[in-house]
């Protein structure tokens, strides 16, 4: 595809310039060492957080308790502290070796967040809208996931990032979605910054056409915690936090090497076996390697903090129990009946030659038998995509001057990423896109993507005046370079080449933010407990780019065409009787009749394309020099939050954010919220309201693209993605795309009534007017008019428009109760369940330009129903409000003592429904074909053991049930292709895995 480096060289280079930074930055310090146990029995505690207080410089001890720790110097006090356990401080001084015995503490439950509030003194109770914290470092060497998205996907309930099955490029990026909202209304931020999207436009979600954060360039070993803002935060973040916020900070630790070694597989076995698919072993192997380690730069706490990830997943794929049933070959290849544009027989079966007496070979099977070909030969990719993915990330900060809390901080990252997903199978039967030459038995194109995505921000903290100040700046590039192989552009001929670069997206982002803020202790001599003020400014310029790929990926070639020798040329009569033209007569009555003609060229060098070969790269056309695009957006933005914390008990706030969009305008948004403890660190009532807006993304803007679609009955037919300002759009009088506009509203419950136990339930309402959603395909022949000069006959065309308002109510609820058990044990009892409703409440259909030569149904109702069902995409509409479960519960029990832990988890996910655009039958009048996929639950399980000080060993397994969705509609899967949707869970079936975690 491109000339760049291989994969494994660049990774290698990029390891190379890794440790090669780290030795410079190393610097002298002294070695701590020691134990730290519980006080009731004196049992060793692991995982107690030792931190160099004022710093970032820390550790975590092992599973006796022990730990060590490279300090700045003897003044150096440390913090050690521990769910379930009082923080306990100790000054290093002149001695090696420090021993810590922690007392219980029950009541030590809170964490600190960045997110939900500008206060930083908040805990995740606090805030007045919900906050989930994740320990990410905590809780993966018990997941059984490997990539952050899969890993939150599993412990909360309103965070989906559902894999999507080879065959579509969303398969190459992992989405990141809050409240079954599209994850375009999610905001992600690193460290509490804007995160870039990917240059990649999802246009397979099921929750509608979507750009998003592509989690899968975050390593996992880089990441400290995750919080989830389960809420409205427009005016507080910016104008895609529609349904909330996700924050990842890095980790800042220094001295200590932590890594992983992960490997596993899929396998059709565990405590039930799928009998509805074909055996297939193991698949979708992993191998994945990732290390951690911190250097302290200086003795006054400054830090830099490296990761890096090399994995490699092999591809999965699930087909019905006995494969594809459908035909490989016509009669026409059977019988060599075919001929080329000069009337010369094309020989497919040169076995019927040399077997003329053998009938059989005149059939589909036994033409198959007598090549040694089996189902499985023709069988799709239905699965994962194989990806090889490697990642550096970098985390700093340095203290400037003596002033505390002023720092210079940068961290961000490279990512590496090659991708392989199938298409359809091409069959010899369809010849239109068939070359006998090359795949005599057909072939399977594959889609491949060289993936690059870079960051790097860079800010300093510190003080002006009475104001805490961060100004920053954060850069971000994703680059997406697309690829075929094993394909072909069937009227180039023999000479067409099988592997084809097809053309690159890319996405710049640039955002430079200056905030303010200030705590005010006791204002007005105490009539406030405190206001909290924060303010500040933000620019971001973006930049959209789609360049266009070789020309054999998106042009017609000329074999398959016939020239004609001299003047009125009878082609019928000289070359080949069985080709005809066609023409319209009138009848004697007036009416129009259709005859066929001698085919007859009325001037000498006059061309014909009797093939028909189908242009373009197979499965993915090109992006072609009409698709560039080379776009530009600015925003500024201002924002002012204030808190107010009225009493100890109750506090409010309000934010309000100005947008101004260089292509949409301004907009003003703006949050009120409020939280009263009825009874003080026990039970509290919050809620809030807000406004969001949403501009366009400049990928749902401009991009505009054509591939292959393939009807449930395996048709083939091209559809185009075509922008709304194109010649298409204006003929068929679709309108262009503007902002959307939201309404959020959320009131929940806070309690710790009982020592240990944290319950939190948060009702919400999200309003979006003038959603954008994906139409269905128009087709050129169906509309007539204009149009249909500018869509293929068999082609149809699709765009993306404001449809229509929809409505989101749900229910989160989440409870969490940690205890010590026994003699140095604890258990983490955690349950999890979100109920929601997603519906379309005001539709918006546009009045299309239909020519009086169309072939639309002549009855208004049925006529109206159809265009309706096009417009606001019967199959989108039903994926965005029922594609989705309306109940997800997970429940979860985590056990550790000394060096032992174990976890199970299970995880049950509501029923949903699927919408299809197909009728039952070729009648329009005929049912739709639709049908249910039934609720599922499935059950992680894992455990591990502490073999030595430096080494863990991890074995378990996700969906250990083995548990598929429903199965499909048979006449939706083109003779047995597809076993199963993607919907809930996936359909990858039960994952087996085994872990070396290391710490030294």
């Amino acid at each position: 595809m491109t000339k760049s480096l291989p994969f494994s060289v660049r990774f290698v280079i990029l390891v190379a310039i890794c440790c090669f930074l780290t030795n410079i930055l190393f610097a002298q310090q002294k070695t701590i060492s020691g134990r730290v146990i519980a006080t009731e029995d004196g049992a060793g505690l692991p995982g107690v957080s030792i931190v160099v207080k004022g710093t970032n410089v820390g550790a975590i001890t092992g599973a006796d308790g022990t730990y060590k720790l490279a300090v700045p110097g003897e003044k150096s006090i440390l913090s050690f502290s521990f769910v379930g356990f009082a923080t306990q401080e100790k000054t290093v001084g002149t001695s090696g070796t420090i021993d810590i015995s922690l007392e219980s503490d029950t009541k030590q439950f809170s964490e600190l967040v960045v997110i939900g509030s500008r206060n930083s003194s908040r805990t995740k109770l606090d805030t007045p809208a919900p906050v989930d914290v994740i320990s990410v470092a905590k809780i993966s060497q018990n997941m059984p996931q490997t990539e952050l998205g899969q890993l939150l996907k599993q412990v909360a309930p309103s965070f989906n990032s559902l894999k999507i099955p080879g065959g579509d490029l969303a398969s190459h990026v992992d989405a990141v979605q809050l409240r079954n909202q599209p994850p375009n209304q999610t905001l992600v931020l690193l460290n509490g910054k804007r995160r870039h999207s990917s240059s990649l436009l999802l246009v397979a979600n099921n929750s509608g056409p979507s750009t998003t954060v592509d989690m899968r360039t975050i390593p996992l070993a880089a990441v400290e915690k995750v919080e989830i803002l389960r809420d409205g935060a427009a005016a507080q973040y910016g104008s895609d936090a529609i349904a909330g916020v996700v924050n990842m900070e890095l980790k800042k630790s220094v001295g200590v090497f932590t890594g992983m070694y992960n490997t596993g597989f899929y396998a059709n076995a565990g405590l039930a076996k799928n009998k509805d698919i074909d055996k297939f072993g193991t698949d979708g192997k992993l191998q994945q390697f990732m290390g951690n380690y911190g250097f302290a730069l200086g003795d006054k706490g400054g830090f830099i903090n490296l990761t890096f990830e090399l994995s490699q997943q092999g591809k999965s794929s699930r087909v019905p129990k006995g494969g594809y049933s459908g035909a490989v070959f016509d009669d026409s290849y059977l019988n060599n009946t075919r001929k080329d544009e000069y009337g010369q027989t094309i020989i497919t079966n040169p076995e019927l030659i040399a077997s003329p007496d053998n009938a059989s070979l005149k059939t589909d099977q036994g033409l198959q038998d007598a090549r040694g070909l089996k189902k499985k030969d023709f069988e799709m990719i239905t699965g994962l995509s194989k990806v090889e993915n490697g990642t550096i990330f970098m985390n700093m900060a340095i203290p400037l001057g003596p002033m505390k809390g002023n720092e210079f901080y940068a961290f961000g990252g490279l990512n590496y990423r090659n991708t392989l997903s199938g298409c359809y199978y091409r069959f010899p039967r369809q010849q239109d896109r068939f070359l006998n030459d090359l795949y005599p038995n057909g072939f399977l194109p594959q889609l491949t993507s060289n993936i690059s995505d870079r960051s790097l921000t860079m800010g300093v903290k510190g003080k002006a005046g009475i104001f805490d100040v961060d100004f920053s700046n954060s850069f971000g590039n994703s680059k997406f370079g697309f690829g075929m192989v094993n394909t072909m552009n069937a009227s180039y001929g023999p000479s067409t080449p099988t592997t084809m670069r097809l053309g690159d997206n890319n996405f710049i982002q640039n955002t430079t933010n200056l905030g303010l803020t200030k705590l005010f202790e006791n204002p007005g001599n105490g009539a406030l407990k405190s206001i909290n003020v924060a303010f500040g400014a933000e620019m971001r310029i973006e930049n959209y780019q789609i360049k266009a790929g070789q020309k054999e990926s998106y042009t017609k070639g000329d074999y398959g065409t016939f020239t004609a020798p001299s003047d009125n040329y009878n082609y019928t009569k000289n070359v080949n009787k069985d080709v005809k033209s066609e023409q319209t007569i009138k009848t004697i009555t007036g009416a129009d009749s259709t005859v066929y003609v001698d085919l007859i060229l009325p001037y000498k060098g006059d061309k014909v394309d009797i093939k028909g070969y189908s242009p373009n790269c197979q499965c993915f056309r090109g992006f072609a020099p009409e698709q560039e695009t080379n776009a530009f957006r600015s925003v500024m933005a201002g924002y002012v939050d204030v808190e107010v914390d009225v009493t100890k008990r109750f506090m409010i706030e309000g934010a309000a954010r100005y947008e101004h969009y260089s292509d949409f305008g301004g907009v003003l948004t703006g949050k009120f919220a409020t939280r009263y403890s009825i009874i003080p660190d026990r039970f509290a009532v919050r809620g809030s309201i807000s406004t969001g807006f949403r501009a366009p993304s400049l990928q749902e803007l401009y991009y505009a693209q054509t591939s292959t679609g393939f009807t449930p009955g395996g048709v083939p037919f091209d559809q185009g993605y075509f922008t709304n300002n194109s010649t298409a759009a204006k003929a068929l009088g679709i309108p262009k795309l503007k902002q959307e506009r939201s309404t959020n509203i959320s009131f929940g419950l806070t309690s710790q009534l009982i020592t240990g136990l944290e319950v939190t339930a948060d009702a919400y309402y999200i309003h979006i007017k003038d959603k954008i959603i994906q139409t269905g395909g128009f087709g050129g022949s169906v509309i007539g008019g204009n149009f249909s000069n500018i869509i293929t006959a068999d082609g149809i065309a699709q765009f993306f428009t404001n449809a229509a308002d929809v409505e989101t109510k749900g229910i989160d609820l989440v409870a969490n109760y940690r205890a010590v058990v026994g003699r140095g044990g604890q258990m983490t009892f955690s349950l999890a369940a979100n109920w929601n409703t997603v519906a379309f409440t005001k539709v918006y259909p546009a009045p299309l330009n239909i020519g009086a030569n169309n072939t639309l149904p002549t009855d208004p109702t049925l006529r109206a129903q159809y265009l309706s069902d096009i417009y606001l995409n019967r199959s989108s509409r039903g994926s965005f409000e029922r594609g989705n479960p309306r109940q997800k519960y997970i429940a979860s029990i985590v056990y550790t003592k000394g060096p032992l832990s174990a976890m199970i988890r299970g995880v049950y996910y509501g029923g949903v429904n699927y919408y299809s655009n197909y009728h039952e039958t070729d009648d329009i009048t005929s049912p739709y074909a639709d049908y249910t996929l039934g609720a599922r639950a499935t059950m992680d399980l894992s455990v591990s053991y502490q073999i030595i000080k430096a080494l863990r060993v991890s074995i378990g397994g996700d969906n250990v049930t083995n548990t598929y969705p429903t199965k499909t509609r048979a006449d939706l899967t083109d003779s047995g292709r597809f076993a199963y949707d993607n919907y809930q869970m996936g359909y990858q079936g039960a994952y087996y895995y085994a872990r070396l975690s290391f710490q030294f």
